[in-house]
Formats: structure tokens, sequence, C-alpha cells
């Protein structure tokens, strides 16, 4: 989703890249942290498992 969107020439922005646990005010300072007031912005989280035995 990163590579397609930075080809259609939105700025794209990544949160985290390891696995970390951020409590929920601490997700919000981050996303914040790099983003524009007063810009229009859309938040996308996507949440991938690393799956499990079945």
């Amino acid at each position: 989703m990163y590579d397609r969107l930075k080809e259609l020439g939105v700025p794209v922005y990544v949160s985290r890249t390891e696995d970390i646990t951020l409590s929920p005010s601490d997700r919000i300072k981050k996303i914040n942290s790099l983003i524009t007031p007063g810009k229009d912005v859309i938040v996308v989280s996507n949440h991938i498992n690393a799956g499990g035995e079945t």
C-alpha cells in the first residue's frame, strides 16, 4: 500500500517499522508528530498478523 500510494504521488508517512506496543495516547502523539496541522489528512492503520499454526 505504501509503495502504491507513493507511485500515485500521495505523501505517505510510516509511523513505525518495528513491532512495538503503543498505548492509544502514544499512538495519537506519534501520528500528530508526522502531520501538518491545518492540512487535510487521512490516517490508515493496518494491522497484519504473522499468522499462526492451524
